[in-house]
């Protein structure tokens, strides 16, 4: 895989995910409330489990960082390439994206990257 990911990586970004969800779920639920994803508009939960994917896989990965641009792309980028790792549009690094809609996942973005993660829930 490109910029030295391993497959390794997304399964402890995930897992990561998981565990999360987990926690905030059961303590929800102990106190009678839906849980969170049910709570949540779809928009919104595809943002928050985009974020989180994208925190995650950088925290795990050895080689990239997330884009501290504001509403940059790609959101993680190759640590080093861009200065104080940030750029608006870069072509070097990986676009996370999650969605409950399969279509959108296949046609998220046309912008020119090296890689791209879709998560379709």
């Amino acid at each position: 895989m490109p910029f030295g990911i391993r497959l390794k990586d997304f399964e402890m970004a995930m897992q990561d995910v998981y565990d999360f969800f987990y926690d905030v779920n059961l303590g929800l639920i102990e106190r009678g409330l839906q849980r969170l994803d049910d709570m949540l508009r779809p928009a919104i939960m595809s943002g928050v489990l985009s974020d989180m994917l994208t925190a995650s896989l950088a925290k795990h990965s050895r080689s990239l960082t997330v884009n501290l641009y504001h509403n940059g792309h790609p959101d993680l980028l190759v640590n080093g390439i861009y200065p104080d790792n940030k750029v608006k549009a870069g072509s070097e690094g990986v676009e996370i994206k999650a969605t409950r809609k399969a279509g959108e996942c296949r046609r998220h973005s046309r912008r020119t990257r090296s890689m791209d993660v879709r998560v379709c829930l």
